[in-house]
């Protein structure tokens, strides 16, 4: 019999499936030569739908591309590195760039691959299999960059915390499909730094009278959403504690739709019941901004996310 979690759990993973059950297109209408565009991470929600046809695979052709460039592109050797692509920015459809989109990215293909592992073509299966290993040795080297100060971060570093913890979230998922123990322990290194920095009320970040709350806010909820999808994944219940303090903190204190449109923390709010409000609010904006059946490309990642999570809690019915 299915625990009052699990029904919970299926309900919204159908209300979120019937959210991006519409078109998923990818046009690269902002990409220039040395920038990408976190949208081909979509590749995601159509794995979690099914084998991934052709024409959707397409959108990851680039990455591939760029991981695995002609040897005669390459300095000395023909065998791949990552440092051909850390200059790469990583921008949305409309042209931003934020530190948290190349980690985002990158997950949402790893996952996309973990998913359809058994169905790629053998063909596709190779070269995705070696370009998303140069990808995470990308962000191996990424991650030993960037510090988190003792005491606590400073909500004004929260864009660098930001993309530390999606970091780690890819890298873990990168260690299991690669089998790297230096990858997964980098990841529980990483969040164990996150939860014994949590403030007391909650907070992943400490905030001043001269930050913006908004900014704050929003930086909240992405550590939250890679926090609570790691703590799910890697079963790990001390961060599972820390992703519910801080789910309580939003509830008390912050407003999520004056941050975001997009649903960042969304399986956090499922996982915690008093704060399921905040999860049908950001269910509700993601389906109001829909426009013409057509998700916003990272809000459709950040929901595929929210429904793999979901789907690790699937038991009998």
């Amino acid at each position: 019999m299915a625990s009052p979690f699990q029904t919970d759990a299926r309900r919204y993973a159908r209300l979120i499936a019937d959210c991006i059950s519409g078109e998923i297109p990818f046009v690269a209408e902002s990409e220039t030569p040395s920038s990408v565009q976190a949208e081909r991470g979509t590749i995601l929600p159509l794995a979690l739908r099914g084998p991934i046809a052709e024409a959707g695979a397409a959108r990851v052709d680039r990455l591939v591309e760029l991981a695995l460039p002609p040897a005669s592109q390459l300095m000395a050797s023909s065998a791949p590195t990552a440092e051909h692509l850390s200059g790469l920015a990583v921008i949305d459809r409309a042209g931003h760039h934020r530190p948290v989109y190349r980690a985002l990215l990158v997950y949402c293909w790893l996952q996309a691959f973990r998913v359809a592992y058994e169905t790629l073509p053998r063909g596709l299966f190779g070269r995705w299999e070696e370009s998303l290993r140069v990808w995470c040795d990308l962000l191996e080297a990424v991650l030993g960059d960037i510090p988190w100060p003792a005491g606590g971060t400073p909500a004004v570093r929260g864009a660098a915390a930001a993309e530390s913890a999606w970091t780690a979230l890819a890298l873990h998922v990168g260690g299991k499909v690669f089998v790297r123990d230096a990858w997964t322990d980098l990841a529980g290194d990483t969040f164990g730094k996150l939860a014994r920095g949590q403030r007391d009320d909650g907070a992943f970040l400490t905030a001043g009278p001269s930050d913006n709350p908004e900014t704050h806010w929003y930086h909240e909820l992405v550590l939250l959403h890679a926090a609570a999808s790691y703590g799910v994944q890697a079963e790990d219940r001390p961060l599972a504690a820390a992703v519910k303090r801080n789910t309580e903190y939003h509830l008390r204190e912050t407003q999520p739709d004056h941050a975001t449109a997009q649903p960042w923390g969304l399986f956090a709010f499922v996982w915690n019941e008093p704060t399921r409000p905040l999860a049908d609010g950001l269910l509700h904006a993601a389906q109001t901004l829909r426009p013409e059946n057509r998700s916003d490309g990272i809000t459709s990642m950040l929901l595929a996310d929210a429904l793999y999570c979901l789907q690790l809690f699937e038991g009998p019915p």
